[in-house]
């Protein structure tokens, strides 16, 4: 590992994940680095674009050099490709929000979403991340996992809570996930976020999952009358990937 690109990308990776610009001093302090390599890291990728400094207080943000990088790697996903126009679709069935996620460095990465009916924006949302363990599509996903890659996520993911109905005990979140796998579907039931539901249906090729797919909600009740269509939009984009089951 290049001990001095590993800092540059901690710093980049921080920045991206907070919802306000940052000061040196804040980036410091998160990453554990001295001020004057902060400093230096910071206005490398400052020159390079990948991050932007605010001429008036110096607070700093993502840069457009990222949108270069993810712009193609969207463009050239083919999981992405193949589900968006089936995730569209979906969205107008069930009329509620739909996601496509895949398992990243142990989380929950959205790659792409569809905003409810109604609503005047297509809910991206691609780029956010989220505890798999707490959502449906990440257990949607951690429940089809082979025993070695199961025992790699408890060995590296501390299960923490985020609500009274977060699962944090390693045994019951196993048996949920033999549940998910023999029932072809995962719930959230408000993990992540209180009065926020969702079902979600993994996506396999070659007997493993891929990614997930699901509809969220403010009813369970409502939800789960989608299951059906969901299990479909699911096969569909396993059949254009061409690798349906």
């Amino acid at each position: 590992m290049v001990k001095t690109l590993d800092k540059a990308l901690a710093v980049l990776d921080t920045i991206a994940s907070t919802e306000h610009p940052m000061t040196v001093a804040e980036v410091t302090k998160r990453v554990g680095l001295s001020r004057p390599t902060a400093y230096r890291l910071c206005q490398t990728l400052i020159k390079r674009g990948y991050l932007s400094q605010n001429e008036k207080d110096g607070r700093i943000s993502p840069g457009y050099s990222i949108l270069r990088l993810s712009g193609t790697l969207l463009d050239t996903n083919r999981l992405r490709i193949e589900a968006l126009p089936v995730l569209a679709k979906l969205a107008e069935s069930c009329g509620e929000r739909v996601n496509l996620g895949i398992l990243h460095q142990h989380n929950l990465l959205y790659l792409a979403g569809i905003e409810k009916p109604g609503l005047p924006i297509i809910y991206s949302r691609f780029g956010q991340t989220t505890a798999a363990y707490a959502s449906a599509l990440g257990k949607a996903i951690l429940a089809n996992l082979d025993d070695n890659g199961l025992q790699e996520f408890f060995s590296k993911v501390p299960l923490t809570s985020f609500t009274t109905n977060t699962i944090t005990d390693r045994q019951s979140l196993t048996e949920e996930l033999v549940r998910v796998r023999q029932q072809r579907y995962a719930v959230d039931l408000e993990e992540t976020s209180i009065q926020t539901f969702c079902i979600a249906v993994p996506i396999i090729v070659d007997s493993g999952p891929i990614g997930a797919i699901g509809a969220t909600g403010r009813s369970l009740e409502e939800l789960l009358e989608h299951i059906s269509i969901v299990r479909h939009a699911a096969d569909v984009i396993m059949h254009c990937l061409g690798r349906g089951v």
